[in-house]
């Protein structure tokens, strides 16, 4: 068995074990789906930001070069401007002149809003504008000291509102200088916005995308669209212009925190720069659009690959729980097959042993009411007591016969504890002592349970037998009784509680104790912990079979060098089955009434003969059950009794009564067996038997069937 458990237990492990591995490779394989896709995606978004530079790159580039013609062209029509400082001298004159001059260079260039002429004082001399010259002084502006300090530059001026006109613009500058070449005047070209977004608008920016124009100090020039919170505040750009660089992309945060992918490119030449921005939301959108149709096919398929996962080991757990069952099943068929051999070989043995005790009983018995001599009805009382502990032995013997038989009535378990500890003590040494509690109230101590008086006697034998060899030091030795209201089902350690009234005997040592394996393997059969020679392993089996027939349970519970406490839960019988008595018989000797008996053994018949004879009875004895029923059917008036075995050849002893009944059916019929098996009392019943013996067939047992038989109120 030790094998079988290790052998069970290591496939076990390695069915946990397979388990395990199928969920790791399971688990890494879906890992590395998962993560080659995350790699695959963040192999995309480096992919989605990379196109995203070069488009807004290129966009960008176009354009700073749009911007820089426009500039450009501005430049040269400021630059090849008439004379104007002739015409400066001559205001009255030339005013005129000027506008029309200002007008045609208008018409040239669309991408401009009006044309303006100031002198160095700021006085406006001519302009495109409708309102007509008027008398505006701009001497404060800005852009005029400049353009005095730096007379050869162009500027571009911040934007303003317009007080002609309140239009919103920026302008571009260049100074009139005198022949003097010192500053004279202004020509102020101002940028149409709306030519600016018309511009912008047309070229199909990408969703969430703005363009403005910076000047070098980081002042927005124009930003399209007007009302957009992508882009920033023009610091890239100012920071590109100082640094000298002509390029720049990053991604930063725009005014409202978002993050964004910022380009900035320079207009050649000038002092501005382009800057195209555009949300990462909008840059990642199609990524992110793509992504979430590969991540939910990822997760679809992990999803699926994680469910194929869980039925696997579910599948793999159900095949190793079949396999446990399988195994267990085999064990417990094993364990069957083996109960079957051992009560076969049990019934067998008790058959033939108790025939053999029959004869020594009945004629010890015999010998023991002839002789007058003290010491030799002495010898013969020593004689019956030993043959009584060999029927014991028979009856423990047959515990393992799972047919056989046991009649039960109701029992009161007290007088039998009291009569083991007494033969305890008889043997127990000095270093161990005994004690008997009884803890049950003084009310419930009537209370009975269905049994046998001599397996309640055997299993409490066998377990104050090992519990006094578990204490080889010495120790005490406790029988404890007790009533136990169980309120919900238990499982314990042998057997099961279900709610309702039990009595626990309690059987409790302060020996060497038990490990948890032992506890486990110590109702197998022949399984011992005493040296080989010492035991032989059947006391706790006679236990465990009694108390399970008598629909009982058992409770262990131990600990290496604590002692060890078995409890033996035996159900209490209602009190008025318990109550239930058999009416007393008075016991007479027989009047010569004649007694037919059969047995295959000649010694038996004659024992039997012997017995029948000395309670007063005419006995009338046959060694073949078929000559037996020829004597009963030639004359079956002369019987008034049949006493029979059991086991014969041909006829059996209820095969034997069925044939008599059908010849006669009034007479009364004594069954006698050495095995007992289930199925007898069923037979004997359908046969009419009215009372079975059991072997080793004792003179009292007999007189007392007998004398039911032939009462007279019978």
């Amino acid at each position: 068995m030790p094998e079988l458990e290790a052998t069970a237990a290591r496939r076990r492990t390695e069915g946990n074990r397979l388990r395990d591995w199928v969920v790791w490779l399971g688990v890494l394989l879906i890992a590395a789906f998962v993560g080659a896709d995350a790699y695959e995606a963040w192999q995309d978004y480096r992919e989605a930001i990379v196109q995203n530079e070069r488009a807004q790159l290129g966009l960008g580039r176009a354009l700073a070069e749009q911007t820089t013609r426009m500039i450009q062209e501005i430049d040269v029509v400021l630059a090849d401007s008439a004379d104007w400082s002739n015409i400066l001298r001559s205001v009255d004159a030339g005013q005129s002149s000027i506008q029309e001059i200002l007008r045609a260079d208008l018409r040239r260039l669309p991408f401009l809003h009006s044309v303006a002429v100031m002198d160095a004082n700021g006085k406006l001399i001519a302009t495109t504008q409708p309102q007509g010259t008027g008398e505006r002084n701009v001497a404060d502006r800005a852009f005029l000291r400049s353009l005095a300090q730096a007379p050869q530059s162009l500027h571009i001026g911040r934007p303003y509102l317009s007080p002609l006109d309140q239009y919103r613009t920026f302008a571009v500058s260049r100074p009139i200088l005198g022949r003097d070449g010192k500053f004279a005047g202004a020509i102020v070209a101002r940028i149409s916005f709306e030519y600016l977004m018309s511009f912008y608008s047309s070229l199909n920016l990408p969703s969430e995308a703005a363009i403005q124009l910076v000047r070098e100090d980081g002042t927005v020039l124009a930003r399209y669209p007007r009302q957009t919170a992508v882009l920033t505040n023009g610091a890239h750009a100012r920071e590109m212009l100082a640094s000298g660089e002509r390029e720049r992309l990053r991604i930063s945060n725009g005014t409202n925190g978002a993050r964004q992918l910022v380009t900035s490119r320079q207009v050649p030449g000038y002092p501005v720069a382009v800057e195209v921005a555009r949300s990462m939301s909008s840059v990642l959108a199609a990524w992110k659009q793509q992504e979430l149709s590969s991540a939910a096919r990822t997760l679809t398929l992990a999803a699926f690959a994680g469910v194929l996962l869980a039925m696997l080991r579910i599948e793999l757990g159900r095949r190793d729980r079949l396999e446990q069952q399988q195994r267990r099943l085999e064990r417990e068929l094993r364990e069957i097959q083996r109960a079957e051999a051992l009560g076969l070989l049990a019934a067998s043995m008790a058959h033939d042993f108790n025939n053999v005790l029959t004869a020594i009983v009945g004629y010890a018995e015999m010998a023991r009411s002839q002789v007058n001599d003290p010491n030799a009805a002495q010898s013969m009382e020593r004689l019956l007591m030993a043959s009584e502990r060999a029927r014991q032995l028979v009856q423990r013997v047959l515990t393992f016969d799972p047919h056989r038989s046991v009649s039960r009535d109701a029992l009161a378990v007290e007088p039998v504890v009291i009569e083991v500890l007494e033969l305890i003590r008889a043997s127990l040494p000095r270093t161990i002592t005994t004690q008997l509690e009884d803890c049950r109230p003084v009310e419930r101590r009537q209370e009975k349970i269905r049994g046998n008086a001599t397996e309640v006697h055997q299993v409490l034998m066998n377990l104050c037998t090992n519990a006094v060899r578990a204490m080889p030091q010495g120790g005490r030795l406790a029988v404890r009784l007790e009533a136990f209201d169980a309120q919900r089902s238990a499982s314990l350690t042998l057997g099961k509680l279900e709610p309702g009234r039990w009595l626990r005997l309690s059987v409790i040592d302060t020996g060497i104790g038990l490990t948890t394996q032992q506890v486990a393997s110590m109702f197998e059969p022949f399984y011992t912990t005493r040296p080989a020679g010492q035991g032989t392993g059947i006391g706790l089996t006679v236990v465990c079979n009694i108390v399970k027939s008598m629909d009982g349970a058992i409770e262990v519970d131990s600990r290496p060098g604590e002692g060890t406490r078995m409890s033996v839960y035996w159900p209490l019988l209602a009190a008025d089955a318990a109550s239930a008595q058999l009416p007393r018989q008075t016991q007479q000797s027989g009047r010569g009434q004649a007694i037919l008996i059969a047995d295959d053994e000649p010694e038996l018949v004659a024992v039997a003969e012997e017995m029948v004879a000395s309670l007063g009875y005419e006995a009338i004895g046959f060694s073949d059950s078929t000559a037996a029923l020829e004597a009963f059917r030639r004359i079956p008036s002369r019987f008034d009794a049949v006493l029979t075995d059991e086991r014969m050849p041909v006829l059996h002893g209820t095969a034997l009564a069925s044939a008599i009944h059908d010849i006669r059916p009034d007479v009364p019929i004594v069954l006698v067996t050495g095995c007992r098996e289930a199925d007898l009392d069923s037979r004997a019943q359908q046969a009419n038997v009215i009372s079975i013996l059991e072997k080793p067939l004792r003179t009292k047992d007999l007189r007392v069937v007998l004398s039911r038989i032939f009462s007279p109120t019978s």
